[in-house]
């Protein structure tokens, strides 16, 4: 199996530097002529790239969703999901640890935003309770 990307410009190319990458899993057999053809076994979801990056926030969700997507397949174990994550890695790198704790922080942030947008406010301890239980439900 493979990675097929496909890449689309912006529809407005000129005003915006921004292309979108699709990537489908796709395996390759011989048909009953034995002639070699491809097969789409599933779609794995898209990035956006900016100029000559994929945003982190962006490339996180992307690598969530093709998971996902993954785990969905029967025909494809554990073993072989590693390796297809791998291949789309090629292509996409994964967050840095700097980038990660950025997005942390971001994460922290907005939900301070939209918890007080509902007329509430959050205790640090209430925060650390969270982050506990988020870590306690974390498989080591």
């Amino acid at each position: 199996m493979y990675i097929r990307w496909i890449v689309r410009k912006h529809k407005n190319a000129g005003a915006a530097n921004v292309t979108f990458h699709d990537a489908y899993l796709v395996e390759s057999y011989r048909d009953e002529k034995d002639t070699p053809r491809q097969r789409t076994v599933c779609y794995l979801g898209n990035i956006r790239q900016i100029g000559d990056e994929f945003p982190p926030l962006e490339r996180e969700i992307f690598f969530l969703r093709a998971e996902r997507i993954l785990m969905s397949v029967p025909e494809i174990d554990g073993e072989e999901r590693e390796a297809i994550l791998a291949l789309l890695r090629q292509k996409v790198p994964e967050l840095s640890e700097e980038e990660a704790i950025i997005a942390f922080h971001n994460n922290l942030r907005w939900f301070a935003r939209w918890i007080r947008s509902r007329g509430r406010r959050v205790s640090r301890d209430e925060l650390l309770r969270m982050i506990d239980a988020a870590a306690d439900s974390i498989e080591v």
